[in-house]
């Protein structure tokens, strides 16, 4: 989508003047930040785990000297920060569960850090559930330096207009009505549209909206972008376009990443972060994976029982926070690492091939074994006539149910087609259910889940 003339030059202004200046008196340390970022990058593989390491040994002695859940921990496997020398010794330390950050919260917090030099967070969580945690004011310039070099491989740079589709209420609040205040003109460029809870109205007002600012980039929840670009689709609006969406929060299956480049004629370049630490791998412009900031955390990929491939949990160590540092910090997911040849790109940043899910998003068979639900959408769902929407809820052992978005007349043949194809996959093992919706809901987080179990433990 061309830009007009003067866009150009007010997102010139904005991102060559206006975003340095306020960077250099609210982010002091920013653009040291960010210099480093641009060249770690590019180093090689051996140089950048170095990097890592270093860095690494700073946070685990400090951990070590001013935290006592970590100093605990240490103590108690006999071993010191000076005994970690690879990524290897570090599979010693032991993981860190978001129950022990609930838990232990106070012991988790650095005692050398005065509270003015911290700000308190929270997650949401993709049941709703809150989880507090607290981050240097300086960890918060390295996290904008980060999310700026990420942003920046879409094509989206500091005073570019961006559409945000969200649903965190801590971020755009509970209305729905879109407020641009003079500081997002000024310097942010974001237009907040909520996705929590809207109607066809709603949306037809963001489209409004952003015909009267054309922004040329989105970052979005990725559900909620193929919401909204069904919705355009349908009302006929093809002159909503944007040249980069940078797609995060939520699964992005195949299937929608080529409707949502077909409805708004850009390209989609997948993210993947977390409230907590921040961004943790994104796509480059070659699109062969979502290379890890691996200069700024370290992340592992444990294998899980039952699990196909490479496939296993999320480990995730902050390098830079000294408030709260999160080491080893079981985040929740379940992803693979890429196998293919070095990306053409030329950074040496590891590359994540596939976000799995939430560990939540995985239906168990009666023998152990682990099925994506959202593979499964993929798998059964993508190419079923009659089926708008599916979600899988484990309710036993041997129980799923389905709730079912249909086609008005075509409910009865899409339902019995979905439960054929299930069957091969859950190889006959399961009892299947289903309830037919209008709609299903998303999660008081605004994120929506494929897959909902009522099992206490899925994965051991």
């Amino acid at each position: 989508m061309k830009s007009s003339f003067a866009q150009q030059l007010s997102s010139g202004l904005v991102g060559k003047v206006i975003y340095p200046l306020w960077t250099i008196r609210d982010h002091p340390t920013y653009l040291n930040y960010a210099k480093a970022f641009a060249r770690d990058q590019y180093l090689s593989p051996s140089r950048l785990e170095a990097v890592q390491i270093e860095r690494l040994r700073i946070q685990l002695t400090h951990a070590y000297k001013n935290i006592p859940f970590y100093r605990r921990r240490m103590e108690k496997l006999g071993i010191t920060p000076f005994d970690i020398t690879s990524l290897s010794d570090f599979k010693k330390f032991p993981v860190v569960t978001k129950q022990d950050v609930q838990n232990h919260k106070p012991e988790m917090m650095a005692q050398n850090i005065p509270e003015k030099l911290r700000v308190r967070n929270q997650s949401g969580g993709s049941t709703g559930i809150p989880l507090q945690f607290w981050v240097d004011k300086e960890r918060f310039d390295s996290r904008r330096a980060s999310t700026d070099r990420h942003n920046s491989w879409a094509g989206l740079r500091p005073g570019d207009w961006c559409a945000q589709l969200w649903g965190a209420k801590i971020d755009v609040g509970d209305s729905s009505t879109p407020r641009v205040t003079w500081r997002q003109r000024m310097l942010h460029r974001m237009l907040p549209l909520n996705t929590v809870s809207i109607g066809p109205n709603d949306l037809n007002a963001y489209i409004e909206i952003l015909r009267r600012y054309r922004p040329r980039h989105m970052v979005a929840y990725a559900q909620s972008a193929v919401m909204f670009a069904r919705h355009c689709a349908e009302v006929g609006a093809d002159d909503i376009r944007f040249d980069s969406m940078i797609t995060t929060a939520e699964i992005l299956r195949p299937e929608d990443r080529a409707f949502l480049e077909e409805t708004f004629r850009g390209k989609v370049f997948n993210r993947y972060g977390c409230r907590e630490i921040s961004v943790l791998a994104s796509e480059c412009e070659y699109h062969t994976g979502m290379h890890v900031n691996a200069d700024a955390l370290i992340l592992e990929i444990e294998p899980v029982a039952g699990a196909s491939g490479n496939m296993g949990r999320v480990l995730v160590t902050d390098l830079f926070n000294r408030s709260m540092p999160l080491i080893r910090y079981e985040i929740g997911d379940m992803a693979s690492w890429s196998e293919d040849s070095p990306c053409p790109c030329g950074r040496s940043l590891p590359r994540l091939a596939n976000i799995d899910g939430r560990v939540t998003d995985f239906l168990r068979l009666p023998d152990g074994t682990l099925l994506s639900g959202i593979a499964l959408a993929t798998l059964v769902i993508a190419d079923l006539p009659g089926l708008r929407q599916v979600q899988f809820v484990q309710r036993g052992a041997t129980h799923v149910h389905l709730n079912v978005v249909a086609i008005a007349g075509q409910a009865t043949d899409a339902v019995d087609e979905l439960k054929r194809r299930l069957n091969f996959y859950l190889r006959d093992t399961m009892q299947l259910s289903t309830s037919l919706v209008d709609s299903i809901p998303c999660e008081a987080s605004g994120k929506f889940r494929f897959v909902k179990t009522e099992l206490q433990t899925l994965v051991a």
